[in-house]
């Protein structure tokens, strides 16, 4: 991938994670990922609208899923580009929650809600750096 494209894919996330929104200075030196959000092993490619940033955390509960199961039923994932974050998730406190059969699907196949993930949120929230003011 070339560095100009993973360059687009950090200024258009801002530096965050595009799933649970986390800013990669926070992050304790863990490097984020340009992933794919439809992996290439389903015919997802390296265009723009294929890509974004994810801490290494989403990114690898995520891996190459599309869906989760949910209620009985096959959920499709979340998608990044085709879909409004707003929609999907809200903010109670440290803790995400999925508004939608995809965002709570998403919510559980990322781990997001993670007992060490929240306590980190926790924490952001209390010095006044998280949420996201835009979210």
């Amino acid at each position: 991938m070339e560095a100009a494209l993973r360059e687009l894919v950090w200024e258009q996330a801002r530096g965050r994670c595009e799933y649970c929104r986390l800013h990669q200075e926070d992050a304790d030196f863990q490097t984020f990922h340009v992933e794919h959000i439809i992996a290439e092993q389903h015919g997802g490619g390296d265009e723009p609208d294929n890509l974004c940033l994810a801490c290494p955390q989403c990114n690898l509960a995520k891996g190459p899923n599309l869906s989760g199961y949910l209620d009985g039923r096959i959920v499709p994932l979340f998608h990044l580009r085709r879909q409004s974050w707003d929609r999907h998730f809200e903010w109670h406190g440290p803790v995400l929650v999925g508004k939608t059969q995809s965002g709570r699907a998403t919510v559980r196949v990322l781990n997001i809600n993670d007992s060490g993930r929240m306590a980190v949120r926790q924490s952001l929230i209390e010095e006044g750096r998280f949420p996201p003011e835009d979210d």
